[in-house]
């Protein structure tokens, strides 16, 4: 553990780059590349910026303060309550969402290599139990693990986009989208794609509030994933048709429907074995740096000690509500993923750019202060109005929903 900024780039970029990224060709495949290219960008450099603003607001206050307590100095308790709901919102949703898909992927792997059927309850269990004891271990324990399944998972996805490349026809590249109207329904499931900062507290109490070892961090760590996705994108579009695969997740549901339709297209059983291990990984990784921030954020709020006795609690608190919801509802897996977008925009939007404006008022100049001033800090807070309308619309049918 000597150099934790490099493990904080892993939790950051290993958190990002999970199930969004399997969900993305289900966006990419109705808005074309140019458009899910600029979407993309757009949205990483908002997410980036965003999590600059924690940074700043957090150099007037200690490295271990929870963003719950952060948010009542700030903004009262109104604030507190808002960021209270979004958080548990999301970050049970989105650790329920990963405990369903890693259990029922773990299943599958189990029972091919026992030769013996493995429920899907008894994979879920299981990922429970071992991934679940890692995260209330603590940070250090996380970033151990994180960095040996992130590092395996970037070789993987290497990998996969090597097999894929031969593939690739420039015709499906060219080819125009299906539906012109998905293009607003697409920047929920590509806003999510960049969700990291239900974890940013985590890392500024794991760094010690170092402030140029932050700002590297959560720009080099979202940056990772943002290359990742324009090259995975590329690879699926260009090796898929876009009306077989439109065709194929018609008659599939789910992140095993997505896998399945890639797999069958592709044709190639290196390909398939490639994209498994990957969303494996994909999903470990990300499961531990939103759980971590679940975990940091729940014995905040509940004033847990970080003793053994206090750890346990603070374990069942975080993992028992979502292991319930995998057990109970194993389909929620797209729904939690598709609707943690509203929650994700208060989090990751509205909450920076008030506790930024807030901040400014009561400190004045600051050592630090993002670049922007008052005029971004309002786009900011309107870009996530705009997302939770649009999330809102989808779920009225008043826009079409992606997968």
């Amino acid at each position: 553990m000597k150099n934790r900024t490099f493990g904080s780039i892993f939790i950051v970029a290993g958190t990002t780059i999970g199930a969004g990224m399997l969900a993305m060709p289900l966006a990419a495949a109705g808005i074309g590349p140019g458009v899910t290219l600029l979407l993309l960008i757009g949205l990483w450099a908002l997410m980036c910026y965003t999590a600059l603003l924690l940074v700043e607001v957090y150099q007037h206050a200690s490295a271990d303060t929870g963003l719950g307590t952060l948010t009542r100095r700030y903004l009262g308790r109104p604030g507190q309550w808002l960021t209270g709901f979004s958080m548990l919102f999301l970050l049970y949703a989105l650790t329920a969402a990963y405990i369903s898909g890693a259990g029922e992927l773990l299943a599958v792997s189990l029972s091919q290599w026992f030769s013996t059927e493995i429920s899907a309850s008894s994979g879920v269990l299981l990922f429970t139990l071992v991934a679940g004891s890692i995260v209330c271990v603590g940070t250090h324990m996380v970033d151990m693990f994180n960095r040996v399944l992130f590092s395996a998972k970037i070789v993987l996805l290497v990998v996969m986009l090597g097999l894929m490349t031969p593939h690739i026809h420039q015709t499906n590249l060219l080819t125009l989208p299906l539906e012109q109207g998905l293009v607003l329904a697409a920047i929920p499931v590509i806003f999510t794609s960049f969700g990291f900062h239900g974890s940013v507290p985590s890392i500024i109490s794991y760094l010690n509030g170092d402030l140029r070892k932050l700002r590297w961090v959560f720009i080099t760590g979202s940056a990772i994933p943002l290359v990742a996705y324009i090259f995975w994108q590329l690879a699926t579009l260009g090796a898929i048709d876009q009306n077989a695969f439109s065709a194929l997740l018609a008659t599939h549901a789910g992140l095993n429907g997505l896998l399945q339709a890639i797999r069958q297209i592709v044709a190639s059983p290196h390909v398939e074995l490639a994209v498994h291990l990957f969303a494996d990984l994909a999903l470990a990784t990300s499961f531990l740096g939103v759980s971590l921030g679940l975990f940091d954020y729940l014995a905040d709020a509940c004033k847990r000690n970080a003793n053994v006795t206090g750890r346990v609690q603070s374990g069942l608190m975080t993992f028992l509500p979502p292991l319930l919801f995998a057990l109970f509802y194993p389909q929620g897996f797209v729904l939690a993923l598709g609707y943690a977008g509203v929650a994700l925009a208060v989090l990751a939007l509205i909450i920076p750019s008030l506790l930024v404006w807030r901040s400014r008022q009561q400190h004045g100049a600051a050592d630090y202060k993002v670049a922007g001033g008052t005029p971004l800090l309002l786009l900011v807070f309107l870009c996530g109005i705009s997302v939770i309308a649009i999330q809102l619309l989808i779920a009225l049918g008043r826009l079409p929903e992606v997968g």
